[in-house]
């Protein structure tokens, strides 16, 4: 009675508005990838988060909510953002749901319990078979549970770089855009000093 009286009011007491999981996705053009996932990596844990990947043109991380317009700031700071995804997942009804029935689930093991002692041998088998299958369930409720909250805790950031070349133009008189080298400047300049 006291349990059910608990997690009565513990329901009532549950936030009721959204419950949001924050995830952003940015390209950003770079002269170095490398360097640019390690400015984010040593940002990032200065937030109090953590990378969660790396690749040589990706970087994954997890930034405590609080902290998120901090890192995309700095995200920003490093290149030219070419591409942004923001996605918010209302994760509210799905804690609950998945809260209800952990409840649910472990007072129906503690049935099973005090059925177990009384139990004839043959029936001792079904109800550690049904305790076992309850047992996995609840741990994978629970398992469930932990992720989403730790979601709502750190948002996610994944920063993938394309390389920008920042090398200056060439002396010898060609350009890096072809069209341009198929142009005779000279003698377009000479069109246009005879018009005078």
């Amino acid at each position: 009675m006291l349990r059910a009286l608990l997690f009565s009011l513990a329901v009532l007491a549950a936030p009721t508005g959204p419950l949001l999981a924050e995830s952003d996705e940015l390209v950003v053009k770079v002269s170095d990838p490398a360097a640019g996932a390690d400015a984010l990596v040593a940002a990032v844990e200065a937030l109090g988060g953590y990378f969660s990947s790396r690749s040589d043109d990706a970087v994954g991380l997890k930034v405590p909510q609080a902290m998120r317009d901090e890192l995309l700031a700095k995200v920003t700071s490093l290149g030219i953002v070419v591409a942004k995804h923001h996605e918010a997942r209302d994760l509210a009804g799905l804690l609950e749901e998945w809260r209800t029935r952990l409840q649910s689930r472990e007072n129906v093991l503690q049935r099973y319990y005090a059925v177990i002692g009384e139990a004839g041998p043959t029936a001792v088998v079904t109800v550690e078979r049904e305790m076992t299958a309850l047992v996995q369930a609840i741990e994978q409720l629970k398992g469930q549970i932990r992720l989403a909250e730790h979601q709502l805790a750190y948002a996610e950031v994944t920063v993938r770089f394309q390389f920008r070349d920042r090398t200056p133009p060439a002396r010898d008189g060609s350009s890096s855009f072809e069209w341009l080298n198929t142009v005779n400047l000279q003698d377009l300049v000479g069109e246009f000093s005879h018009e005078e």
